[in-house]
């Protein structure tokens, strides 16, 4: 009979140091639970604090330029240049960037093109002068000068940038950001 108590005596020591064990690992759950919260909390604050530091205030003049060359409605970001700002959107499925002074006047657009929108002639001059060359990107840039024709080149160890007329001159590129 002592056997049997004594038994349950050691049981229910076991039961208890086993909800002991669990107690303890709840509390540490909820801490462990308790602190992600506190920390997702505490990094969206700063992410939302640091974005609101970070927006750009486009001067109404710039605001106005860009609406009388583009659709008021037209949702875009902007960005900050030393010499003025960079609205970037899309229409058609095409990304734009158009740069604007810091008066609002309208200085050029360009996008992103394949080569197979790219003039042969200016493929043809790019070819007879940089043989060795890769091109590796292909912009078109639409000007109050006209439409113009940049790439980027490398032959792997140098890395230059060329513009183009509508003829396949090399040309001077006024707003390079």
């Amino acid at each position: 009979m002592y056997y049997v108590y004594l038994k349950n005596q050691i049981f229910t020591l076991y039961k208890i140091k086993i909800f002991l064990i669990i107690e303890v690992m709840l509390k540490k759950v909820i801490s462990l639970w308790l602190i992600n919260v506190l920390l997702v909390t505490f990094l969206n604050a700063c992410s939302i604090f640091g974005e609101s530091q970070n927006q750009i205030v486009v001067p109404a003049v710039v605001e106005k330029g860009f609406n009388s060359k583009y659709s008021a409605n037209t949702p875009r970001t902007w960005q900050r240049h030393y010499d003025g700002y960079e609205a970037i959107f899309t229409q058609n499925n095409i990304k734009y960037n158009a740069e604007f002074s810091s008066d609002g006047k309208w200085l050029e657009t360009e996008y992103l093109v394949s080569k197979a929108e790219y003039p042969s002639i200016v493929l043809q001059k790019i070819q007879k002068k940089y043989p060795k060359f890769l091109i590796t990107k292909y912009e078109i840039e639409i000007t109050p000068r006209g439409l113009f024709y940049e790439v980027d080149i490398t032959d792997g160890e140098i890395e230059d940038e060329l513009y183009f007329d509508e003829k396949g001159n090399l040309a001077a590129d006024l707003h390079e950001d």
